[in-house]
């Protein structure tokens, strides 16, 4: 199978397209047409997008059809090097052949005056409107594809689509830790009015690789603000027994707050979560994606057995956050850190 010029894969480098190109000079028959123009596009990312040249000369190629009186065997006919530019023509796509769009007996003549007489006038004036029809018809088709948007990020549309669909800016979400399109790939839960446990869990367990579990309603104490506290002799509603009365400074909550279980973990793992690991930022971006700032949340990493390195003098793990005491039970994980990520947030 040739992958050069496969449609959906992705293209080769500068280098590999220069290399590649004679063999397509040389088997026509192997690429196809949108993932030749996908090639050349790629290749060349200063010029313009294929479509989008305001003159001829800025392009590097020519479209155009061969006159055959036969039904197309394949895309591309012949491709040639003609005055420094690559001229692809192509069997079928065009206005020629018993496919055409124009009287059969106009191949004939096209075809007799090219062959013949070596004369490709009419030929040369056809190949001016394939050319534009068959370059609009690439840039339709490269619309619709994601993958061979992302050859020319300038000229990418499809993640603005999906952006679009999940209400995000793609400009905005660009700086972010979270990667653009793995912000993206979760755009089918993000349009959900109800944010559901099990897609939070889902799409973090898929992107970071390890086991996850959101548990609900879990007990926290909301501060009470000093103005609303219960105080003798200081007349309001906060003093009012059975209205706005209360006793302490702290009330229990368990409507606002949820706990992400992640593990068991190794160790490297287990310290790529900690508040100073690499990925802690990235999962306060993903929860904030999800939920925003509406719920309070925290984050209990949880240890295999077997990875969690004991308590030892002269040992270069750091008291505190990566040794434990005690032998540890071979069926249970152990329970290294919990704590609050939003505490830790820089951004």
């Amino acid at each position: 199978m040739y992958r050069g010029f496969d449609d959906d894969t992705p293209p080769a480098t500068n280098s590999h397209a220069a290399e590649a190109m004679p063999t397509a000079e040389q088997a026509p028959w192997r690429p196809s047409f949108t993932g030749l123009l996908r090639q050349l596009a790629a290749h060349r990312p200063d010029s313009p997008p294929i479509g989008h040249a305001s003159r001829p000369q800025d392009e590097q190629f020519r479209i155009g059809q061969l006159a055959s009186l036969t039904f197309a065997p394949r895309e591309i006919a012949q491709l040639q090097h003609v005055q420094g530019k690559l001229k692809i023509q192509l069997f079928g796509l065009g206005m020629l052949g018993p496919n055409g769009a124009l009287p059969l007996h106009f191949t004939e003549i096209v075809r007799e005056r090219t062959e013949a007489h070596r004369d490709s006038t009419t030929a040369d004036f056809l190949d001016l409107f394939h050319h534009r029809a068959l370059t609009q018809f690439y840039q339709a088709w490269a619309h619709s594809q994601s993958t061979a948007g992302l050859d020319r990020p300038d000229a990418e549309v499809f993640s603005r689509y999906v952006g679009w669909l999940g209400g995000c800016d793609t400009d905005e979400i660009a700086g972010s830790p979270l990667p653009p399109h793995a912000r993206l790939a979760a755009s089918a839960h993000h349009v959900r009015e109800s944010r559901c446990p099990d897609g939070i869990a889902a799409t973090l367990a898929h992107f970071f690789g390890v086991p996850v579990r959101l548990e609900e309603f879990v007990l926290h104490w909301i501060a009470v603000d000093p103005d609303e506290l219960s105080q003798l002799g200081h007349p309001g509603a906060s003093s009012m027994m059975g209205q706005g009365a209360m006793l302490g400074a702290m009330v229990p909550d368990r409507q606002h707050k949820f706990r992400l279980v992640i593990g068991p973990l190794s160790l490297q793992q287990y310290l790529n979560f900690t508040p100073n690991g690499r990925d802690l930022p990235v999962l306060i971006e993903w929860v904030r994606s999800f939920v925003g700032y509406e719920f309070v949340w925290e984050v209990e990493l949880q240890v295999m057995p077997d990875a969690a390195p004991p308590a030892v003098l002269g040992s270069s793990e750091h008291l505190g956050w990566s040794t434990w005491l005690g032998e540890p039970d071979p069926s249970r994980a152990i329970t290294g850190m919990v704590f609050e990520p939003e505490q830790y947030a820089t951004h």
